[in-house]
C-alpha cells in the first residue's frame, strides 16, 4: 500500500530550514504544534524525500560530550538549498 505524500507538510519542513541549519528533532519541535498527527519518524522520512529531490542538504557534525554510549556523537544538520 502506497501512501500519498502530504505536500503541505513537505513544504513546511523545507521552509522551516530556510536560512538555518536544524536537526530532524528540531524540525519536529517546530512543526508539532501546527501538524497534529506528525511524528519524528515522519519528519525524518520527509527529510529523506527532500534530500532525494535535491531541495535540502545534510552535513554531519561530530560533537564531544558525556553520553551514555561514549564521548562523541554525530549529528546531522539539514539546510535548504537555494
Amino acid at each position: 500500500m502506497v501512501k500519498k505524500i502530504n505536500e503541505e507538510l513537505l513544504s513546511d519542513i523545507i521552509n522551516s530550514l530556510s536560512d538555518r541549519k536544524l536537526t530532524g528533532y528540531q524540525v519536529f519541535g517546530l512543526l508539532k504544534d501546527t501538524h497534529q498527527n506528525i511524528s519524528k519518524r515522519l519528519v525524518y522520512h520527509y527529510l529523506y524525500l527532500a534530500l532525494k529531490k535535491g531541495e535540502i542538504s545534510v552535513s554531519k557534525v561530530t560533537e564531544e560530550g558525556k553520553f551514555s554510549w561514549g564521548r562523541f556523537t554525530e549529528k546531522k544538520y539539514y539546510t535548504r538549498i537555494k
